[in-house]
């Protein structure tokens, strides 16, 4: 054997410790990377190459130099996939926190590995660099020509990953498409619409259009919505009304605050420019419905409408009665619905028209808040159609469900006579109705009839009796003794509530 066999068996014996131990280090350290494929090609390429050497191969023989230009080729690109992981996704991603495009990346090694292709051919195959500059400048200047768009695309994409200007889950305004950002690439920018499809918009036009970020410099965004209201309502009502109805709804920031600004003096309305605030801009459709939907409901409540516009004039007989009719229709319902509250049983008829009189018929939607927890009241609701949820919350927040409510079934009696903060939430499950009793009517019925005060104590004993489940098996006498008490002290809440000795 002579020397330069053993110099070959040498080399051959640290190429294959060499590949060996950066196969043990990938295995350890970047399992899911594809650096073990190329490594060994690599390994392939310069083991043939040494058994051509070994076995006298001469090193100007195509095949020896096809082998070492893979060997050397193959090892460049395993050095720079090395330092990719070790200078990129290692020490500035994790250590440095500086996020550096994939496209620029990979244009960099493109440069590189380039730069060590016409290396090779220049020093192995013995290329002369003038005639392959300028066949591949005249080459390049044909290719420029016929991808100038796809060459657009890539260098703004390449610009818009410098700039950052949005990232993927980011939604984004470009020219007509509004989505969330799906995908980036050299080519095109992928947002998913509202309506689930994906539109694929080319670098360049982005480059070249506003793009608008709603998840920055924060995710807080303002909607504005209009409302036109008739010329008879005070501003100042209107606005206080619309900003209570905006308070406490799902999906809308407390801070800032929602507004309400006259925006201007239209043909048939007045025009209000609503705004609020949201944190979850995908949510936009469905809280600006809810926000709609709430402002209609609370507007009719309090008797200001919203104007038809002006197209045509239609000419309606109306009998002088009209109104009124409608009025007694209304109290007679409200008359019927009170007979039915087991609360009101002492009242004769005379007195549940009286009491009538003064109550109100309200309409809520789906998700509104009746009563709150804690909150003054002294009024009584009677549901008439719909669903309601009772609820009580703790100091921490958690809420405990107690009862669904439905048509006949009414809440608030001890705020009604008493004056007793809300001691439950009450939210409509559906569009709800409810006959509304307040304290007023109530006082100017009690200052009439004040006999009734008694019996109204009773019916409101045995109510919160049946209500909190405080049956006992106690004997008649202690039952009956409990009950008094209770009474009594019903009796003169109601009396220092009313002022009435």
């Amino acid at each position: 054997m002579n020397g330069e066999m053993i110099v070959h068996g040498i080399q051959a014996v640290v190429l294959g410790l060499s590949v060996g131990l950066i196969l043990l280090v990938i295995r350890k350290h970047a399992p899911g990377s594809r650096l073990r494929m190329w490594v060994l090609f690599a390994g392939i390429a310069g083991a043939a190459y040494l058994l051509m050497k070994t076995f006298g191969v001469p090193g100007e023989s195509i095949f020896s130099k096809i082998a070492l230009a893979a060997t050397i080729m193959l090892s460049s690109n395993i050095l720079l996939r090395i330092l990719n992981l070790l200078f990129w996704d290692y020490l500035l991603k994790k250590q440095v926190e500086v996020h550096i495009p994939r496209l620029i990346i990979d244009i960099i090694n493109f440069v590189i590995l380039t730069i060590v292709a016409v290396a090779i051919l220049s020093g192995i195959f013995s290329v002369k660099l003038t005639a392959f500059l300028v066949t591949s400048t005249v080459l390049s200047a044909v290719i420029g020509l016929s991808l100038q768009d796809i060459l657009g695309n890539l260098f703004a994409g390449l610009a818009l990953q410098m700039e950052r200007p949005y990232k993927l889950g980011e939604w984004i305004n470009v020219g007509e498409e509004i989505g969330v950002v799906v995908q980036m690439n050299w080519r095109t920018l992928t947002v998913r619409t509202r309506n689930g499809d994906h539109v694929s918009i080319p670098n360049a036009m982005v480059s070249k259009d506003i793009v608008t970020n709603y998840s920055r410099p924060n995710r807080n965004h303002m909607c504005r919505i209009k409302v036109g209201m008739a010329y008879d309502h005070q501003p100042g009502i209107v606005k206080r009304v619309i900003t209570s109805t905006l308070e406490r709804m799902d999906g809308i920031l407390e801070t800032p605050s929602p507004a309400v600004f006259l925006d201007e003096f239209d043909d048939y309305s007045v025009n209000y420019d609503v705004r609020f605030w949201i944190s979850e801009y995908h949510r936009k459709p469905a809280i600006e419905n809810a926000v709609r939907t709430r402002i209609w409901y609370s507007l009719r409540r309090v008797g200001l409408t919203i104007p038809f516009p002006i197209r045509d004039v239609t000419v309606r007989e109306v009998s002088a009665d009209h109104e009124d009719r409608i009025k007694e229709n209304i109290k007679q319902e409200i008359i019927r619905e009170l007979r039915n509250v087991e609360l009101f049983r002492p009242l004769s008829f005379d007195q549940l028209v009286e009491l009538a009189s003064s109550a109100s018929k309200l309409l809520f939607s789906k998700g509104e808040i009746l009563v709150q927890q804690g909150d003054s009241g002294d009024s009584l609701f009677i549901i008439t159609d719909g669903k309601v949820d009772v609820s009580i919350s703790d100091g921490v927040g958690r809420k405990t469900h107690l009862a669904d409510l439905l048509s006949g079934d009414y809440f608030g009696e001890m705020s009604l006579l008493t004056g007793e903060p809300r001691s439950a939430s009450v939210i409509a499950i559906q569009e709800t109705q409810v006959i509304v009793v307040e304290k007023k009517g109530m006082a100017e019925l009690l200052e009439q009839e004040g006999s009734i005060i008694e019996p109204l104590s009773a019916m409101l004993a045995k109510r919160l009796e049946d209500i909190s489940g405080r049956v006992t098996e106690l004997t008649a006498k202690e039952e009956k003794s409990e009950q008094i008490d209770r009474k009594d002290h019903l009796l003169g809440r109601i009396r220092d509530f009313f002022g009435i000795r």
